[in-house]
Parts: C-alpha cells; structure tokens; sequence
C-alpha cells in the first residue's frame, strides 16, 4: 500500500496498481463532510443488544457478527481471511488491517468505527471475558435437550459432552498449570496438550455432563481468583512452551479467551445444527 497526499488534509492509500483504496482525513474535515451530506437514518442497525453486549465488554466484532448470525467460520470465508485471524481480531490479540475492516463493516452491514473497541484496560476487558465464560457454557447445557448431548454433528466434531469435559481439562491441566508455573518458576518449561488424545482416554462420551460442567464453572473461578490482584511485574513473568515461545501471564489468559471463543462458537453452530 502506497500513499499520495491529495490535498491539505486528505491522503489517499492506493495499492499496489497506484488504484485508490482508501481515504484518510483529519477529524474535522470528517464532520464538515458528515455535517453537509444527506441524513442517513440508520435504524434499527445498532440494536440495544449490541450495545449492551459492548457495554458490558463484548469485542464490537463478535456482538456484530453473532446479532447478524454469522458463525467465524462464515464471517471469515465471506471475507476472505482465517478465522483464527478473526478469532485473533475478536479477542484483541492482533489488530485487524483498514482493508480487512472495512471488507468485515460492509459484511456486517456497520461502519468501521461500530466494529472498533475504545481502548481501556486490556486485561480487565480479558478478564471479564474469561468469567463470562461459564454463564455462556451453562447456557448452552440449558438449551440443548440431554437426549443430543452426546451427538456429534460431523464425524471427527465434539459432542456437546466433548465440548465440555474438553474445557474442564484444557483449564485444569492446560491454562492453570501454566499459570501457576509462570508465578512460580523461573521461566519454566510449559506443556502444550493434545485435545484430541484427552477426549479418547477420558473417555468423554461417557462422562457425566452436569458434573463436567460443574467442575468447569469451579475450575475456571480458582483461575480468576488467582489471576486477580496481579501486579503488571507478576503479569510479565514468563515460561517456554516449545512452538510458541515465550509466555507471559497476559499471553496464557489471551490464549484462553481465544480458545473460549472458539469453542462458544462452535457449540453455537452444535446447538443450531441440532435444532434443524
């Protein structure tokens, strides 16, 4: 992307071909421009869920995308990039491009500025995200009927039991270990965990779900109590996990927010084939 300043106050971002993209221009110029077009009456598109679901530290992205019913995986497809790299964009962990934002505006018929989260306390904003998270998994328990809790929607896919005993383990012996080496060790050795492999020897089709989900909602709140109070030093400690590199606090409980949206998304999809 190359730029060529059109006038005072206006650059223009063209791309490779020198064809014009995009415009970037001083705030004030923005509003005279708002201030002389035509009214545009934009209805019902901010529903009050939006807004509340960013009020109460919903990424913009993912209170847009599920109001309009998208999956991340056809969000992603639509427009043209991963859905880790969504997912990523969701949790802000990475930054979307102005490219790949305005693609996503336009696919969820917003403004860029709507899919945009003032910025505040990154962590706190993570960790309300991460104590949402057993509301969410109970909610989806409530709503699918015991009879398809172990039904799988496509061979090789998690059962909503799956689901949740998959969550349980990857906290308890994934995310809180890790935690609780970090705050003790100097730069110890972290162990990643293969999901699959813990699902064929729990045995989680057989598992009893309520229970599961219990000592999810338990596990998960020792998580948050222990993360609570951290100074920004004990944040930045570090491990090693081989693949990844170097962890700090902040980059476990990012992994954990991004592997919580992941699978609320896909018992979301779980729940609607069921419904079918």
């Amino acid at each position: 992307m190359t730029c060529m300043d059109t006038e005072k106050s206006v650059t223009v971002l063209r791309d490779r071909d020198g064809a014009p993209q995009h415009a970037v221009l001083d705030w004030n110029h923005y509003q005279a421009l708002l201030r002389q077009a035509p009214a545009h009456d934009r209805g019902d598109q901010v529903s009050p869920e939006v807004t509340r679901r960013v009020a109460d530290g919903v990424s913009p992205l993912r209170a847009w995308r599920e109001a309009r019913g998208f999956s991340q995986a056809q969000l992603a497809l639509l427009t043209g990039i991963s859905r880790a790299y969504l997912t990523q964009i969701e949790t802000g962990e990475r930054a979307g491009t102005i490219e790949v934002m305005a693609h996503l505006a336009r696919n969820l018929g917003c403004r860029i500025e709507d899919l945009v989260r003032i910025e505040g306390d990154g962590f706190a904003v993570k960790m309300a995200s991460a104590a949402r998270m057993p509301g969410q998994l109970k909610a989806f328990v409530a709503a699918i009927p015991q009879s398809a809790w172990t039904t799988r929607p496509k061979p090789g896919a998690f059962s909503l039991v799956e689901h949740v005993c998959h969550l349980r383990d990857i906290d308890h012996g994934g995310y809180r270990e890790r935690i609780e080496r970090i705050l003790t060790l100097d730069l110890p050795a972290l162990h990643d965990l293969d999901g699959d492999a813990l699902a064929v020897a729990g045995d989680y089709q057989r598992q009893d779900l309520a229970a599961a989900c219990a000592a999810f909602v338990d596990g998960r709140g020792r998580i948050l109590e222990r993360l609570r109070g951290l100074s920004t030093t004990d944040r930045m400690r570090k491990g090693h996990m081989d693949g990844v590199g170097d962890m700090t606090i902040d980059d476990v409980v990012d992994a954990m927010v991004t592997h919580d949206s992941e699978h609320i998304d896909d018992i979301a999809a779980l729940r609607d084939t069921l419904q079918r």
